[in-house]
């Protein structure tokens, strides 16, 4: 049976855990230190913490839950990676070089339980939640990369993060929290709100504990349809959440987080980019305070959906934009290596 993950316990929990094994109050700080400044990987980089307390934390938890399996870098600079855990299963996450730092695209489940029809990740279903320090790991093994391989131009900027890989965040509420509180806590990433996004396909249940939370980072709802018949058939299960209810939550959390709510639209060619669906779109987003992204599908490989040409891409966001709708339109990268979340995870099981 696998030990705890040292990288799951929030940082107020570590002083009592070496407390337990002996440690002095104030070396419970520089393991905090080994593990979230200095991304360590092994017992060993942890120089200043007495080997006696590093075999025993040792003795107690696993330090490293993730194994690098594959890495790809694209010709527009997008970074991908699998990575197998303790059980076996694999999952992905991504670093997308934006102009002037890093955005992480980080997993939260093995599978998905949302069976978004435009998501490589939701065909083969929920295997598990990932916990805690396997996705705080994740971002270990990102920053390891760009430490080792810098991408001109950045510098030392903070990175962003998005949750946005495999699986639903609401839908893992054990780690979820937990992970956020990690993230933003002065003895844990000290990472800013400012550059956390949460991105979602809408489950009515974890959008409300969202709300209950109030965590203020970044909300992304991925809406798949301007009414509930569109939605249903595009996000089965999330689907299940009446999309009045889904834009009152999006538009409460806003209000509450200070930050507008981002809206996700899938733009497939002959489903989801019709004119009277952008018009239903501006009106959606009008009623609060959000703004549009607008994303062609990125192909599936098995899978005969299309993204939207050009055109009616254009068309589609020229229609919200007269509609006083702020709208983007964010081209996903790395298609070149199959970065769409779940692309690389399903290659690998297809080839086994």
């Amino acid at each position: 049976m696998a030990k705890p993950l040292l990288r799951s316990l929030v940082p107020e929990e570590i002083a009592p855990a070496v407390g337990e094994l002996g440690g002095e109050a104030y070396r419970a700080r520089q393991v905090a230190g080994w593990l979230h400044v200095h991304d360590a990987l092994q017992w060993d980089e942890m120089r200043n913490v007495p080997r006696p307390l590093r075999a025993a934390l040792a003795e107690r938890f696993d330090l490293q839950a993730l194994t690098p399996v594959e890495r790809q870098e694209s010709s527009d600079g997008t970074r991908k990676f699998l990575f197998r855990l303790r059980d076996g299963q694999t999952v992905e996450s991504v670093i997308i070089p934006m102009e002037s730092h890093s955005t992480f695209c980080l997993s939260t489940q093995v599978g998905c339980a949302m069976a978004c029809r435009f998501c490589a990740t939701a065909r083969g279903g929920l295997v598990r939640n990932l916990e805690a320090g396997e996705i705080l790991e994740q971002i270990t093994h990102l920053r390891r990369d760009l430490a080792a391989a810098p991408i001109s131009g950045h510098g030392d900027r903070q990175f962003n993060v998005v949750f946005m890989g495999m699986g639903e965040p609401l839908d893992n509420w054990d780690a979820l929290p937990t992970v956020l509180r990690i993230m933003m806590d002065d003895d844990g990433l000290a990472m800013s709100k400012r550059r956390i996004q949460v991105s979602t396909s809408g489950p009515g249940e974890g959008l409300r504990r969202l709300v209950a939370a109030a965590p203020g980072v970044g909300l992304t709802l991925s809406l798949g349809g301007t009414t509930d018949e569109e939605r249903r058939r595009l996000m089965p299960v999330p689907g299940r959440t009446p999309l009045a209810e889904v834009i009152e939550l999006g538009a409460r959390y806003a209000r509450q987080s200070a930050r507008r709510t981002t809206i996700a639209w899938v733009l497939i060619a002959g489903k989801t980019d019709q004119p009277e669906q952008a018009r239903r779109l501006a009106k959606l987003a009008g009623s609060g305070p959000f703004k549009v992204n607008l994303i062609p599908l990125n192909v599936l490989d098995d899978d005969a959906q299309e993204p939207s040409g050009p055109a009616a891409v254009l068309a589609f966001q020229e229609i919200l934009t007269r509609a006083g709708i702020d709208t983007t339109v964010r081209l996903s990268g790395g298609r070149d290596i199959a970065a769409a979340c779940g692309q690389l995870r399903r290659r690998r099981l297809a080839s086994t």
